[in-house]
């Protein structure tokens, strides 16, 4: 089991950043360069980090050469790469190959897709076909992420219901980014879900949730993606059932937060690795 965090790639390259990703940022980047940062999640104990592509923008070579030689450079790899967020449209086949393409030059070998962004072409077969063929030529394995109940994803269920989401990646035949935070707020129980999907799990996105009434509506991120132990989930029962299980893939922090939380956080984990 690999310890990561996603970081937003307009973050690294602060240089990248358009007037959207000046508002959207990470708060663990403050007072902070890529080279300090990785230099430090190095040293609390994280192994690499999950690159998120940026919102309204397409990262070209040059920015991804950067990035490979900042993971050089301080030998702080990535080891997943996150499609950017949708909110409307459809993420289509050229934007996945593009993702692909991305992923093989940094050697990753996980992407992350959004249910909701593949909208109905996840039932279409030249779309499923078309990911399939993605897979086998870069060797690179396709994971959809389990997105949250709102208001905007009811009439979806296989979006984020804990066992229509598993049962569609099952017959696509495809694997699972699991957010244990999302599963929470729909609904379900993040070690049932682990224990009888975990055959399919190549990452893991671990962060905390506490319920609270206008989460599903207003959807407030205070308590979403909490640092670990700051919410209700049985954060230190899912740790230890995923050492049990023997789990090999990624757990990749996805908490929103300055750096103190992110420290908390991999502490809490390394302390049930002991």
């Amino acid at each position: 089991m690999k310890t990561s965090i996603s970081l937003f790639l307009s973050d690294i390259l602060p240089h990248r950043k358009n007037l959207i990703h000046k508002i959207v940022k990470a708060k663990v980047f403050k007072n902070q360069t890529a080279g300090s940062l990785f230099t430090y999640l190095k040293k609390i104990g994280l192994d690499g980090f999950e690159l998120l592509l940026p919102l309204y923008a397409i990262p070209t070579d040059e920015d991804i050469l950067e990035i490979k030689r900042l993971t050089k450079k301080y030998n702080f790899p990535a080891l997943s790469v996150h499609q950017s967020l949708r909110f409307l449209t459809a993420t289509k086949i050229n934007e996945i190959a593009r993702l692909f393409e991305i992923a093989h030059m940094l050697n990753v070998k996980v992407v992350v897709l959004h249910m909701n962004s593949a909208k109905g072409q996840i039932f279409d077969k030249e779309y499923i076909l078309a990911l399939h063929d993605l897979e086998k030529k870069y060797k690179i394995r396709a994971t959809f992420e389990n997105m949250e109940k709102h208001i905007q994803s009811y009439l979806y269920p296989h979006r984020w219901h804990d066992g229509e989401f598993s049962d569609l990646v099952k017959k696509t035949d495809f694997h699972i980014t699991f957010d244990i935070v999302h599963l929470a707020h729909s609904g379900g129980d993040i070690l049932n879900f682990f224990e009888n999907n975990k055959e399919r799990i190549l990452n893991v996105n671990l962060s905390d949730y506490r319920r609270h009434l206008l989460n599903s509506s207003l959807r407030p991120m205070r308590f979403k993606h909490m640092p670990l132990g700051d919410g209700e989930l049985p954060i230190e029962k899912f740790i230890t059932l995923l050492i049990s299980q023997k789990y090999s893939g990624l757990l990749t922090l996805e908490v929103n937060s300055d750096i103190n939380g992110i420290e908390k956080s991999i502490s809490l984990v390394n302390q049930q690795r002991k």
